[in-house]
């Protein structure tokens, strides 16, 4: 079904068709979503989106067959969705891994759960809460979930009467009280949950993330693990155990570090709320809030008092007003030692730790909704394409995240990449918006436009070279790369640019020769306008063409009135410009010289 889902796809939006169109080549898109792409490279010409071939701009057709394709295959699952809208009977719910290691332990995203969890079910056109827990291993992060699921699911229970039964096993993301580790990659709980807010209803997903410092797992591999969950959250728990150590703040540090270079090249806060959450703690008999609000304080002081700082991005996000800490006390011998997680086995103190701090969570779930940088509220599709996004880049650049340093480097240098093809963009934007003026666009000859873009492309490649990171090698591969694509974008306009030229050119002729010369006249500034358009088609067409041309049109166009005039003023203009023909028909950026025409200058 998801096959034939992504047959009947929209591949710019994503989306499934509601109004597909055809298009030349054969390729099917919205129209909507086809007109916008071709509107923001009106001067590159209409091509294809997906197999870049080129097509009319007009010819859009509607394909039925499509349409009713898209309808039979989507109708069951809106009416799977439909259950799960906001008010519906809520369905069970999974845990769904969204992303999985291969075996040179490079993140791999599950796009298709993605989609599931974040764009259907009510949730796509919906704010989301997404909570995340990471830490060190074994330290209860799938067993605090768990109960978060029960919390959710009894959102009306105004007692303790949501933690369950008394003997009741503890069940949802999978876990257990051993040495040996449980959750691998990141995983998230399939079904929302909806709880009330100032912005109306918000869905919230539970996500779970493998734990670090486990030897078995490279250090580098559970920062990347933990920065990915960072991004994806919008309520984030950093798990740790008896109190907040030197190495949980190192970890911190490179997981903010990381997320924050993704997080600003994708728009996305890499922490929008943090709770410390101590588990087994002992230092004091002060628990909960209460006593997190002591141990945050110390830890801060500790940071402050040292100079330099040693985890100066830790100890800033420790400093927000959005940063909390809670601590719990170890939970009893059972729960510890290999219990189901039943509420009979936990130790009383525990058991008030836990259900307060969830109750507080789940209550203030709907104030801590996914924004961007900018502090805009992001709905279940528009996190999704972000992530999205992520993932492509993560597959691009496979062997740019064997560490930290290079994931950071990695997607700083996608940055600068794209911000020199958007500068491009609006140069060329730019030249297509003035020369559509006669006056402007017979200032610059078309080989200087060549000119022009070659040197804006040369600037903006200089500036990627000197903004990028190393390695340089593969600097060198990725500007060679990002050369060739504006260079095609230029050579697009180009061609555009040289046809709008021509026109203008014989028009200016025309119309100079009739004004200025009166009926006489008027024939031989047709000679003179046909003469320039041979000394343009010189380029193209071949010095012996460009000839006939010049010479021909100014002997027809004197055959009435003053074609010895018109002969005799294109044959000068032919001749001249026969060497600079030669010289374009073996270099093609010279074109027909760099010349500039003035305002007020005729042509000739």
């Amino acid at each position: 079904m998801e096959q034939l889902r992504e047959d009947v796809t929209c591949s710019i939006c994503l989306d499934v068709f509601n109004d597909p169109v055809s298009i030349e080549c054969g390729h099917n898109f919205f129209r909507g979503c086809l007109s916008t792409h071709w509107s923001q490279i009106s001067a590159q010409g209409h091509r294809c989106p997906e197999c870049r071939a080129p097509c009319s701009g007009d010819r859009m057709i509607p394909d039925t067959r499509v349409k009713n394709r898209a309808e039979k295959i989507t109708k069951p699952l809106q009416e799977e969705t439909e259950l799960q809208e906001p008010g519906a009977q809520p369905e069970p719910g999974r845990p769904v891994q969204l992303v999985h290691l291969d075996e040179e332990e490079n993140l791999i995203l599950d796009e298709e759960a993605l989609s599931r969890c974040l764009e259907q079910g009510g949730v796509g056109d919906t704010p989301v809460c997404l909570v995340s827990i990471i830490g060190e291993q074994r330290r209860g992060k799938s067993f605090l979930l768990n109960y978060l699921l029960r919390r959710l699911r009894s959102p009306d229970a105004r007692d303790g009467s949501w933690m369950g039964r008394e003997d009741e096993p503890l069940e949802g993301f999978e876990w257990r009280a051993d040495e040996e580790r449980v959750t691998n990659g990141v995983w998230v709980w399939s079904q929302p949950f909806w709880v009330p807010a100032k912005v109306g209803k918000v869905a919230v997903l539970l996500v779970d993330t493998e734990g670090s410092m486990d030897i078995e797992r490279n250090k580098e591999t559970s920062i990347k693990l933990s920065a990915f969950s960072m991004l994806l959250s919008s309520y984030q728990i950093l798990n740790t155990g008896c109190r907040v150590k030197d190495l949980d703040l190192e970890y911190l540090e490179m997981f903010v570090q990381v997320a924050e270079v993704v997080g600003e090249a994708y728009g996305l806060e890499p922490i929008q709320h943090l709770d410390l959450l101590v588990r087994d703690w002992s230092s004091s008999r002060v628990l909960r809030a209460q006593g997190g609000e002591q141990h945050l304080r110390h830890v801060r002081q500790k940071l402050e008092a040292r100079s330099p700082c040693k985890h100066p991005k830790a100890q800033e996000v420790l400093k927000r007003r959005s940063s909390r800490c809670f601590l719990m006390p170890f939970p009893g011998e059972r729960i510890a030692m290999g219990s189901k997680g039943r509420l009979r086995d936990m130790g009383e103190k525990f058991r008030e730790s836990l259900r307060d701090y969830v109750t507080t969570l789940v209550r203030t779930a709907g104030q801590h909704v996914r924004k961007d940088r900018h502090g805009e509220v992001l709905t279940g599709t528009q996190l999704a394409a972000k992530i999205k996004n992520l993932s492509d880049v993560m597959k691009k650049h496979r062997s740019g995240f064997s560490s930290p340093c290079q994931m950071a480097n990695t997607f700083h240098n996608q940055r600068v990449l794209d911000s020199a093809r958007a500068d491009h963009a609006v140069f060329l934007k730019e030249k297509d918006g003035g020369s559509r003026n006669m006056v402007a666009c017979l200032k610059v000859r078309p080989g200087k436009m060549a000119e022009l873009f070659a040197e804006r492309r040369g600037q903006l490649l200089a500036r990627c070279w000197m903004d990028m990171r190393e390695p340089a090698l593969e600097k060198e591969a990725q500007l060679m790369e990002l050369k060739a694509v504006l260079t095609r974008e230029a050579e697009t306009f180009l061609q555009s640019y040289g046809k709008r030229f021509k026109k203008f050119v014989t028009a200016a002729g025309v119309g100079a020769g009739a004004v200025a010369l009166a009926t006489v006249g008027g024939a031989a500034g047709a000679g003179i306008a046909a003469a320039a358009i041979g000394a343009e088609a010189a380029v193209a067409l071949s010095v012996s063409g460009a000839a006939g041309i010049g010479v021909g049109a100014g002997a027809v166009a004197g055959g009435c009135v003053g074609g010895g005039v018109g002969m005799g003023v294109g044959g000068k203009i032919t001749q001249k410009d026969k060497k600079r023909a030669k010289a374009a028909a073996g270099q093609q950026e010279e074109g027909d010289g760099t010349v500039e025409v003035s305002d007020t200058a005729p042509l000739i």
